[in-house]
């Protein structure tokens, strides 16, 4: 049984069709789109049982090659959508506390970083409330954070700690990224960020 047949896609974003890992440089520019057009029906992809995308292709040749759909675990027909890679976010901060909205006032009013940070703001509010914060209140609102993330199209991302400028809250923003790995379904890579800035 195969486990999924995304069927119908307007367009597919491939990124590459030559077997490259990765584009850089000037390649960036020519990513590889699957467009449908009044000669292509739509594109179909078949993912196998592993979880990996078996097959690309227009829809006529994948229900030809398919012609049982009863052998997916699941059917999505999605015609007038794009499909396109799970986001990468390889520089986060997601654990902190002291929500620093006020400040925004101030920015608009013409204020630089350090006027804000000199008023009380900035990193130092944001390391003040992360400390109070408890280890419940932080997994929380982390956990928040991240489902933001995945129904945006992040599927992996670099969590940071950075907002405790000590080594204990550090450790227990460090504990929070690692529990919220049981409640939300996305790959988490934690970095201890201890040096973010100079503690008060």
């Amino acid at each position: 049984m195969k486990k999924l047949l995304i069927k119908n896609a307007e367009e597919v974003l491939q990124i590459t069709d030559k077997g490259q890992l990765f584009l850089t440089k000037s390649d960036m520019k020519n990513v590889c789109v699957l467009k449908k057009s009044k000669d292509v029906d739509g594109f179909s992809i078949v993912v196998d049982e592993s979880g990996k995308i078996e097959r690309i292709g227009r829809y006529s040749d994948i229900r030809s090659l398919y012609p049982d759909e009863s052998i997916f675990e699941k059917v999505l027909s999605i015609p007038g959508k794009s499909v396109v890679p799970g986001l990468i976010d390889g520089h986060t901060h997601p654990v902190w506390a002291g929500d620093r909205v006020h400040e925004f006032a101030m920015k608009l009013a013409g204020a630089s970083y350090m006027e804000v940070h000199e008023a009380g703001g900035g990193i130092n509010f944001t390391v003040e409330h992360t400390r109070k914060a408890s280890e419940e209140e932080l997994t929380t609102s982390f956990c928040q954070r991240l489902n933001r993330m995945i129904k945006s199209g992040t599927t992996t991302v670099e969590c940071k700690s950075g907002y405790g400028l000590n080594l204990e809250t550090e450790m227990k923003m460090l504990r929070v990224i690692e529990n919220g790995r049981k409640f939300v379904p996305i790959e988490i890579s934690s970095t201890f960020c201890g040096a973010h800035s100079v503690p008060k």
